[in-house]
């Protein structure tokens, strides 16, 4: 078996890389070893998101399958990422290891001499030009390779007696912009031009002449200038770079042979080489080194007739991302595989994902990494004529990377794989194969892929959005939790059916259901062992059901089912209902259940003729329904309740059965100037004898109904806010909400179209003493943000108050509890408490509200505090009218102390 060498690099099309590449693969192909290349498409990537996805491709590699890894550091600078593969080679790797051009204590490593190619360099400027006044800009400190270069420079200026001061010396970063940085400020410090500047590298040197030409200065005529490393670029610059090459081709070379003397557990061999000094212009020489070329194409068809990558009649992109599915973009790749096709092999390898359609891709986002089976969708030969297929059927473990490497054949062979990607999201990758030929890829290969890259992630898109609509069109007339029919879509279902019952005169029966404990599972074991207790018992209802029937859930904990009956009688549908006791009856007795499942029940039967009568059906069902339930309450009593607690709790029923609520509104003001910005809505129960809210709040949630005080309040108080419009233009209406008590069903959707209707005037309170669950509070706020509702956390600074809750909540105001407020003028450490609640709300970019301020005293602290909004009986009372103006004396006595504690 031939053995296999690893290439851990980036950039592969890149002057270096590219010389490293040829030169490693002639002479590894002469000693009869494989060689596969890892590389990334730049040395370090511009945002954390694509260092993710880039670098994905070095997650792939199997160590087993390889005897030496060599390794290029100075190409691999994405932060963290040398460190992650350190730990991988110790984990991991047996074989041999080979670092190049970096030194290290782990492993073998081999260095480019730079020290004496730049002695050379600043010799020439001064021994053929006299040039003594000279600037360097090396690398970046503490770089080896910046480091030694700079050395360089120093020793041949001493060697020349020619003192070098420090503000000679300068540190840029090898590309355009260290140049460029270096001339600007020197321009900037107003110091005068040197007769030279040296640069580490012929990028930073082109760097460095344009900036000079965009300030009038001339080169080679006014400063010369040279560099380092040869590169296209430099030697064909208008004035072409004195520089020197790189011996990167013997280089690699070397590298190869090193590889060859550790696998063969030899000594590795010295590197010998002198490169020539480049002769060109911008040192003041006359370019002796420079070779006219005359341009003339190796073949007679150019870009435009074979439409190439780069003619203008490529319309490679359009057709990508204008595809509709996975294989039609997939067919299209292969199509344009022309535009690339000077390789052996060519394969698109990505996650299986992409081809399953139980887990799509496009919402099963893979970061970092690559499933555990890997799809080759696509594999393309060298003529492409009957050798390319495309698969979406297949797929191989991850860990052989791509199967054809294993292969016999008679030459050895190399393959470059390159990832697949889009920001931190990992799509597969790419590999690419040359046979025996020793290359690397070139820019148009990179440019090939990064348009892929785009066009897969446009498909992503696209099928991602087109499976959310579907989703959505399902969400809009089924239960999300349960799978169950909404009532939205048990009323669009329900034609059928009332057609159907007219043609063969026959009745409909429904059968309203309620849980009967719900409330106590969510409390005693939160709320997502509510939410499974929820679905066991619309499981059971839809096994119990007879076939035709059709299952709703309400609300919360409501159900409905209902079916075409021969006769006006509820036998058929009370056997449902005694089929549905014995199935819960049955998991009730079951080791897996851990609390009670009831159901309270109502049915009704009748003929219906059209939608109106089913859904009057429907009401007379849950009415008989409740009915029931309230009957099953009293017939068992309840004895935690005292004979007075009773009476309020019959008390606060009756309120909530006839909406007996009115309310009264607070002013709340601005600590500016005192005017009122906005009103907080408080409940009153219109009943003799009196019931405080807080018992009102009590008793419904002994009663489980915290969700009729929810719907009461929102609808009631928004009522109001429309039939008085003129007196609260211009004001938020403050509603208190009860956390875990959000309207749900049609319930739901009406509130949000009035929300809607007053978004900019509506701030939902919730009680900071009734914490509730990540899950709710998460549903909360996005819903409230999608309608643009502004939100406050209340009663801050009890129960569960704390900065995290804060975090949790991020409310567009926090009001702060009367507990700290009372007597805070002689109270040190509540002034303390609240100052610090002040600041850590402006820096998170919400507003205080002092609440309960009741004396001068208080109100002038909180003023000094720095809170935003006062609210408390000193400004005013509530009241069942709307107040427009506070007491002019209140409002200025707010001025008179805003003013002195600015």
């Amino acid at each position: 078996m031939r053995k296999r060498i690893a290439i851990l690099s980036s950039q592969l099309e890149e002057n270096y890389q590219a010389n490293f590449m040829q030169g490693f693969l002639a002479k590894a192909f002469a000693f009869d070893y494989d060689v596969c290349t890892f590389a990334t498409y730049r040395k370090y990537q511009d945002t954390s998101e694509r260092e993710v996805g880039e670098t994905s491709i070095f997650s792939l590699i199997d160590y087993d399958a390889f005897d030496g890894v060599v390794v290029l550091p100075e190409t691999l600078q994405t932060p963290g990422l040398m460190l992650t593969l350190e730990q991988d080679f110790r984990e991991k790797f047996q074989g041999k290891i080979l670092y190049v051009d970096r030194k290290s204590d782990e492993y073998n490593y081999i260095m480019l001499d730079h020290y004496h190619p730049i002695k050379r360099m600043i010799a020439h400027l001064i021994e053929e030009h006299g040039i003594k006044d000279i600037m360097y800009l090396t690398g970046p400190r503490y770089n080896a390779h910046s480091e030694q270069r700079l050395q360089g420079f120093l020793d041949c200026m001493k060697e020349h007696d020619i003192d070098v001061r420090e503000d000679q010396i300068f540190y840029g970063d090898y590309w355009y912009d260290g140049g460029r940085d270096m001339v600007k400020k020197l321009f900037d410090d107003g110091r005068a031009l040197p007769q030279a500047i040296a640069c580490a590298n012929d990028l930073m040197a082109i760097g460095v002449a344009e900036a000079l030409a965009e300030r009038g200065v001339r080169v080679p005529e006014d400063i010369a200038v040279i560099g380092y490393d040869s590169v296209p670029e430099g030697k064909e610059s208008p004035s072409p770079i004195t520089s020197m090459d790189i011996p990167s081709r013997e280089f690699g070379e070397y590298a190869a042979a090193c590889m060859d003397s550790l696998l063969k557990q030899e000594s590795m061999p010295e590197f010998e080489y002198e490169a020539p000094l480049f002769i060109g212009g911008s040192c003041g020489c006359h370019c002796e080194s420079v070779i006219p070329r005359r341009i003339v194409r190796e073949q007679w068809s150019t870009e435009v007739s074979r439409k190439s990558l780069y003619s203008n009649f490529n319309h490679l992109t359009e057709d990508w991302i204008s595809q509709n599915s996975f294989p039609e973009l997939m067919d299209s790749v292969q199509t344009y595989s022309y535009q690339i096709r000077e390789f052996d092999s060519f394969h698109i390898c990505v996650n299986d994902l992409w081809i399953r359609e139980d887990k799509p891709a496009s919402v099963n986002i893979i970061k970092g990494h690559y499933t555990d089976q890997i799809a080759p969708v696509l594999h393309c030969g060298h003529s492409g004529k009957g050798e390319d297929r495309l698969n979406f059927t297949e797929s191989f473990p991850r860990e052989q990377m791509l199967p054809e490497i294993y292969e016999e054949s008679a030459t050895p062979k190399a393959y470059i794989f390159s990832p697949l990607y889009f920001e931190d999201m990992c799509f597969g990758y790419a590999v690419l194969g040359y046979g025996n030929e020793p290359k690397a890829y070139d820019e148009r290969y990179y440019m090939w892929l990064h348009n892929l890259m785009i066009g897969m992630e446009c498909f992503r898109r696209m099928d991602a959005l087109q499976r959310t609509n579907q989703r959505v069109q399902e969400k809009k007339i089924h239960d999300e939790l349960t799978g169950m029919f909404n009532y939205t879509g048990f009323v669009k279902h329900s034609k059928p059916m009332v057609e159907r019952a007219c043609e063969e005169n026959r009745f409909v029966s429904v059968l309203a259901m309620d849980m009967a404990n719900l409330d106590k599972i969510n409390e005693k074991y939160g709320r997502t062992e509510g939410d499974r207790a929820i679905r066991k018992v619309a499981g059971i209802i839809q096994q119990c059901a007879d076939e035709g029937a059709m299952c709703c859930r309400l609300g919360d904990d409501e159900f409905i089912m209902a079916e075409l009956v021969d006769e006006a009688s509820h036998e058929k549908i009370h056997e449902v209902r005694r089929r549905i006791d014995q199935s819960l009856e049955e998991y009730n007795q079951s080791p897996q259940s851990r609390y009670e499942l009831r159901l309270f029940s109502g049915s009704r039967t009748k003929r219906v003729k059209d939608l109106v009568e089913m859904e009057d059906l429907v009401n007379a069902a849950v009415i008989r329904k409740n009915g029931h339930k309230a009957s099953e309450k009293r017939l068992h009593g309840d004895v935690t309740l005292s004979v007075q607690e009773q009476e309020q709790a019959a008390q606060v029923k009756k309120v909530l059965d006839e909406n007996l609520f009115t309310y009264h509104f607070q002013p709340i003001v601005s600590a500016k100037d005192g005017s009122i910005v906005a009103y907080e809505a408080l409940m009153r129960a219109q009943v003799q004898p009196g019931i405080s809210p807080i018992n009102i709040i009590k008793y419904a949630s002994h009663l489980e109904r915290l969700y009729d005080v929810e719907r009461a309040t929102f609808f009631n108080i928004l009522q109001l806010v429309d039939e008085h419009e003129n007196e609260f233009a211009g004001r938020k209406i403050f509603i208190n909400s009860i956390p875990g008590s959000q309207l749900s069903g049609e319930e739901a959707q009406m509130l949000e179209k009035k929300l809607t209707k007053h978004a900019n005037r509506v701030v939902v309170e919730l009680t900071e003493q009734t914490e509730a669950d990540d899950k709710t509070l998460a549903d909360m706020k996005s819903g409230y943000e999608k309608l643009g509702i502004e939100t406050a956390v209340d009663d801050y600074g009890t129960g569960y108050s704390n900065i995290v809750n804060l975090l949790r909540y991020m409310p567009n105001y926090v009001k702060v509890d009367r507990m700290l407020l009372t007597g805070i003028q002689d109270n040190p450490q509540k002034q303390h408490f609240v100052k610090d609640i002040v600041i850590f709300a402006h820096e998170n970019h919400f507003q205080v509200l002092a609440e309960g301020v009741e004396t001068s005293q208080e109100l002038e602290t909180v003023i000094r505090l720095g809170v935003d909004l006062i609210q408390g009986y000193y400004t005013a009372k509530p009241n069942p009218e709307i107040l427009t103006s506070i007491d002019r004396n209140v409002q200025e006595e707010i001025c008179r102390y805003q003013k002195e504690s600015a």
